[in-house]
């Protein structure tokens, strides 16, 4: 019709002018596409290159750093809260396992109850955390934020909010409600680390806070040494600062509290002698004790200890610790009988009587149930840390039994070393010799005798099959061919043929004396 217009060629001139794309734009996704393979490192020294000019195009320059800032920043937008929290960064445990203990170690302030804490003092301080978050934010947006966190602008803010929390924490009549609050929001907190059956902040966490927040300064900017060497320098240099040793042994407490070493806190206890150090040392003996109680409860028991209590550590491992801490309890002055003690007793006496009273239990039952046609295997690692635990207690004067396997078990592990033998199996060498192993850690020594022509027979076949030997199986082979030996040195004038054949096999694999 003449004089409408072609609305169909409008809407499509339309259409291919808004599919056009931004040349500008496209340029930056492959700018961002190059830079995502990078790490955060190079990140940083491109920007410092784009900053310094190395780009002709003004305008590109502004683009490209704004791109790199914002993928170095990341979705972080908490700023106030992370200049807050920075205090404790030297101090702060970030693992979990210390907040599953029974009794806390003193010192301990975990990221968990940092922000917690700043979610109760928040409201207290609100208007100046608004500030904070505004400025901070402002700067991130055309600069890299660990160097914005880093900046004297950041540490003014952060000074002004160490203040402001140290009046409202002395406020008279606050302390419940800050507590109140501060568990509710840590409860939370605590869930979304999948940790449960966490004890609550109590007033001496709230005091733990106030004196952090006072020493705090002292140790800002401190890097956590590595060696003992490097931990007693950091805390002199810290003690000769502050003018007191206040400021060093809440520094040496959380030294102590992250690496759970007895050794460093013996070393750290030389500085300060009859000090917190001392509670410190209490404490981390009965979450040693704890964790390996936990630890055998999971193993044996069917109780599963929760993951972040022991981070995958062995039970050795665990045992280890438990002990080391324990000895060093004479070089922190703590004695049995003394003020102390009583806690250290419980801790031990928790595990040994779960040791005698549950675990041998339950490992005499698989050994009295263990049948010809199931390994051995499985039960020897755990008689033998039985045994090697019991001997660590008594080496300490410990009450321990001597020996808490029954005789039954020795009598059952005798029988079916027999019965293994008669059943003609291909695996009975190795079975045989898995059955000897774990008899030995029961105290019952399985007899091998040079009458036994079954087990003579099984030995030779192994010898002359020319196949490589385990331990085990070497162990019972040169067992039974000293045996072996020995009766034909007593016999000489008439031994078996099954003897002379197997002694015979032996000299070809250069086992035991050459035959007469």
């Amino acid at each position: 019709m003449a004089g409408r217009p072609n609305r169909s060629a409008s809407l499509q001139t339309v259409e291919l002018h808004a599919v056009q794309p931004d040349p500008a734009a496209v340029s930056l996704d492959k700018v961002k596409a190059i830079l995502a393979p990078l790490d955060r490192a190079q990140k940083s020294k491109l920007f410092e290159l784009v900053q310094a000019g190395h780009l002709e195009d003004d305008q590109m320059t502004v683009e490209i750093g704004r791109l790199i800032v914002a993928m170095l920043n990341g979705p972080r937008t908490e700023h106030a809260r992370r200049i807050w929290t920075g205090w404790f960064d030297p101090v702060m445990l970030r693992t979990d396992a210390l907040m599953l203990a029974e009794t806390r170690p003193p010192g301990c302030m975990h990221v968990v109850d940092a922000s917690a804490w700043w979610f109760a003092l928040l409201p207290h301080m609100r208007e100046l955390a608004g500030q904070v978050q505004t400025d901070i934010a402002a700067r991130a947006s055309e600069h890299p934020l660990d160097a914005v966190l880093a900046s004297p602008a950041a540490g003014g803010w952060a000074e002004e909010l160490r203040v402001r929390s140290l009046a409202v924490l002395r406020q008279r009549g606050g302390a419940g409600t800050l507590l109140a609050t501060a568990n509710a929001e840590r409860i939370t907190l605590l869930r979304k680390r999948g940790l449960t059956s966490v004890a609550p902040l109590s007033m001496g966490d709230l005091a733990l806070l106030d004196a952090m927040l006072e020493h705090a300064p002292q140790w800002r900017g401190t890097v956590r040494p590595r060696d003992t060497i490097g931990i007693l320098h950091a805390v002199s240099e810290i003690a000769q600062r502050a003018g007191t040793p206040d400021s060093a042994l809440f520094y040496a407490l959380s030294l102590v509290n992250g690496s759970r070493d007895a050794d460093q806190a013996l070393a750290l206890y030389g500085l300060f002698p009859n000090s917190p150090l001392v509670e410190g040392a209490v404490g981390h003996v009965q979450f040693a004790w704890q964790c390996l109680r936990q630890k055998l409860e999971d193993l044996h028991l069917g109780r599963p200890a929760p993951p972040q209590l022991t981070a995958g550590e062995t039970v050795d491992r665990l045992q280890e610790r438990a002990f080391r801490w324990y000895d060093a309890l004479q070089g922190f002055g703590v004695e049995r009988g003394g003020r102390n003690w009583a806690a250290v007793s419980s801790a031990v006496g928790r595990v040994t009587g779960l040791v005698e009273g549950e675990v041998v239990p339950v490992l005499s039952h698989r050994l009295l149930t263990l049948n010809a046609s199931s390994s051995a295997r499985p039960l020897i690692e755990p008689v033998r840390f039985i045994n090697g635990f019991n001997h660590r207690l008594r080496r300490r004067g410990i009450a321990a039994s001597t020996n808490p396997w029954l005789t039954a078990i020795g009598d059952h592990l005798a029988g079916l070393f027999r019965q293994i033998g008669s059943y003609g199996r291909d695996d009975a060498l190795s079975a045989m010799a898995e059955l000897c192993e774990l008899a030995e850690e029961t105290g019952y020594p399985i007899e091998v005798t040079a009458i036994d022509k079954t087990l003579l027979s099984i030995v030779e076949r192994a010898l002359r099959d020319g196949r490589e030997l385990d331990t085990g199986e070497s162990r019972l082979i040169e067992r039974v061919v000293t045996v072996a030996t020995e009766e034909r040195r007593k016999c000489r004038w008439w031994v078996s043929g099954e003897l002379i054949s197997l002694l015979d096999a032996a000299q070809q694999r250069g086992i035991g004396p050459a035959a007469a």
